[in-house]
Formats: structure tokens, sequence, C-alpha cells
């Protein structure tokens, strides 16, 4: 079991920019990470490694990561809210659409989805992770803005027109989740 960072009396909140900022629009969650930091006054980067507890946790913590499942899972241990921004690649939203759910309004995809057959989907890890005894937000705390693109794996690391305009979009979202 890993070792949970200290835990204040106020409610913690790590936001998340996910994706591969050389994949094109898969990069988006890393553009609206450093657009909520810069305009919201929070460093972006510094969030404590599980188990070490040196470093006091921050109420809000903005960082940037290409993991999943488990690995994400490990990131968020200590923290009561999560909000993950990241690409949408569903064909169901026109390009650079900006979709907010909860990963408890998700459904279960640990079939047949992840990269690797060692991994697991994040609601699995989550669940994983509680049953081990880890301080871990429940689902309906895992806010998630997504930005519905199709071009996730061009080798370039500029997002598409579409894309970036929605990236103001999906700043102003988080942005108010902060503020919820």
């Amino acid at each position: 079991m890993l070792d949970t960072p200290p835990q204040s009396s106020a409610m913690t909140t790590i936001i998340v920019g996910l994706g591969n900022p050389i994949l094109g629009d898969d990069g988006v969650g890393w553009r609206v990470a450093e657009e909520v930091s810069k305009q919201s006054g929070i460093t972006l980067g510094d969030a404590p490694l599980p188990g070490l507890h040196d470093q006091e946790q921050q109420p809000i913590t903005i960082e940037c990561y290409s993991l999943a499942g488990l690995s994400l899972m490990e990131r968020l241990i200590g923290y009561d809210r999560v909000i993950l921004i990241d690409a949408l690649n569903t064909g169901k939203h026109p390009q650079g659409e900006v979709v907010c759910f909860t990963l408890d309004d998700m459904e279960d995809l640990t079939h047949g989805h992840t990269a690797s057959a060692h991994d697991v989907s994040l609601k699995q890890a989550l669940k994983l992770g509680r049953s081990m005894g880890e301080s871990l937000p429940d689902d309906a705390q895992v806010y998630i803005i997504a930005v519905e693109a199709a071009h996730v794996y061009d080798f370039q690391e500029d997002l598409s027109p579409a894309i970036a305009t929605a990236v103001p979009l999906a700043v102003q979202k988080v942005l108010e989740l902060i503020d919820k």
C-alpha cells in the first residue's frame, strides 16, 4: 500500500491536464491546464509525490501527465476532488465541442480500451486503490472536461484550429469548477 500524503481539513483538488503534447490535438489537456495555471495564478507542476510527507499539500494543484489507469490513480491519492482535462475521440460531438461529466456518469470500459493488457480503466483503478485503503475521491468527485478531437495521433505540437478555439471554453469550465 502506498503512503498517503497528510490530509488537511480543507478540501484538496488536483487539476490534471492529460495527453501527449507532441501528438497534435491529444495535447489539449496540457494546453488547458497551462492556461488555467496562468489565469488562476496556481503554480503548474508542484504536486507532492505519494508517500512524501515533507511537502505540504496545497488546496489546489495543477499538473500535466501522460498517464492512465493505475499510474494516474497513484497520483490522485490524497485528493478530495479531481478535475481531469483531456481529448475525447468518440465521434459523437462536433470537433472542438467541450463536454463536461463526472467519472460517476461514465460506463466502466475496462475491457477492450487499454493500450496494455496490464492496465485498467481509471474507474477500476480508483476502486482498487480504495479497496487497499488509499484516500481517493469518489467517482462523483472526479470531473472530466473533455474536448472532442479526431487528430490525436498526429505528430505535431500545434492544435488544430477547432481544438485551439475550444481551449478558452475548456479553461472557463475548469475555472467554474474551481469556484464551485
